[in-house]
């Protein structure tokens, strides 16, 4: 029989976990990786989802508060100019939509979230998949989304190119991945994150998710 500290001991440890849900969604990268696209290190994680401090490998590519996974364009606002296309990472049909505001924002206005590049006054699209789970694509280049609201797709369509609208210091995709009932998840599994995957092809750390839809 264990101990009441051995019981204990493996109480708190399944406590600590992350929860994890219920999902069965599996994704593709969300933009292009076409060789003038993401691809050939065209774009660069530069923020997972924050831990408490860490990311999901337990390391510090993340700042406090992030809730999901930003993929920078390398090249700045002139690889935003030449155009990347932020890609639907999986089939559903898109639920919400936000544009025509500013999208070349190099700061964030904290104190008024209503400013050009204020917290509220980003470009988005939010995917609804079979599942229920939502994906969300945010600071997208101003005019360039293609579908309606109530579109349903497959997956790998072009839904937007990347952009720097709202509260962005850059062009980058902001991709979230959501659950009812639960709130915030993430896709990377990791030592300090959630235990499974919801990527198809999840990749190294620092590294691209594959391209293969589910």
């Amino acid at each position: 029989m264990r101990s009441t500290l051995q019981r204990l001991l493996v109480t708190f440890a399944l406590l600590a976990l992350p929860a994890v849900s219920s999902a069965q969604t599996m994704f593709r990268f969300p933009a292009s990786q076409l060789a003038d696209q993401c691809g050939n290190g065209g774009c660069t994680v530069s923020a997972y989802k924050d831990y408490g401090g860490r990311d999901y490998a337990c390391g510090g590519v993340r700042y406090s508060g992030h809730t999901g996974t930003d993929y920078a364009l390398v090249g700045g606002f002139s690889k935003m100019d030449y155009g990347v296309w932020a890609m639907n990472a999986a089939r559903g049909y898109v639920e919400a939509s936000v544009d025509g505001y500013y999208d070349r924002c190099n700061y964030w206005d904290q104190a008024n979230p209503y400013a050009a590049c204020g917290l509220y006054t980003a470009n988005y699209i939010i995917m609804r998949h079979p599942d229920n789970t939502q994906t969300w694509y945010w600071h997208l280049k101003a005019y360039t989304q293609q579908f309606a609201r109530g579109t349903t797709l497959a997956c790998g369509n072009w839904i937007a190119r990347v952009g720097s609208s709202g509260a962005s210091t850059g062009p980058h995709l902001h991709f979230e991945y959501w659950v009812p009932g639960y709130g915030t998840d993430d896709p990377y599994a990791g030592s300090c994150g959630t235990p499974y995957t919801r990527w198809t092809a999840q990749g190294a750390y620092r590294g691209l998710p594959g391209i293969t839809c589910q």
